[in-house]
């Protein structure tokens, strides 16, 4: 990717995380998909994530709030909610990372999930005991992830089955 295209994608990101940012503050509510596989299985790619602004400073542990940093949007579990000098942060994680997020502010706090939308379904954003199973075994394993995203390609008829589709970097 050039340099250039790659401002033009940073600048677009921008953009949609300011955009988000006054969609929330004026309207208290949006609707976003979600891209990346941070938050398997409680959210996968092409989820429509239903994010509330008006009590968002209220989310603790377990909840998956949406922040803005560097220009991006983040949707990630809460796993600790902290007070320092009066003023509150919160710890999150993407639930197949195996690393907390740099504490999360106020200011960049934008939203709590309340609702994911997959297909016709309307979930909650809680975690099961098997999703955190599978979360921590996502978490454990690259390969894991990606042969998880493949099968559900291809059970939803998008995705192929290709070594190189499986990321080992050989041709079919």
């Amino acid at each position: 990717m050039s340099n250039a295209v790659a401002a033009c994608s940073t600048a677009r990101e921008t953009l949609g995380c300011e955009l988000a940012a006054e969609v929330l503050r004026s309207w208290w509510r949006l609707r976003l998909r979600a891209t990346g596989a941070s938050m398997l299985p409680a959210v996968w790619p092409g989820d429509i994530l239903s994010v509330r602004s008006h009590d968002a400073v209220e989310a603790l542990p377990g909840d998956i709030v949406l922040f803005g940093r560097e220009g991006r949007l983040v949707a990630h579990r809460v796993v600790e909610r902290t007070i320092h000098q009066g003023v509150p942060y919160w710890i999150t994680r993407g639930d197949t990372l195996d690393h907390h997020d740099p504490q999360v502010s106020s200011h960049e706090l934008l939203g709590r999930i309340t609702s994911i939308q997959r297909g016709s379904r309307r979930l909650t954003p809680h975690q099961s005991v098997a999703s955190r199973f599978a979360s921590w075994i996502l978490c454990r394993s690259e390969l894991a992830t990606r042969l998880l995203l493949r099968l559900r390609g291809w059970v939803l008829g998008t995705g192929g089955w290709g070594l190189r589709d499986l990321g080992f970097g050989v041709r079919d």
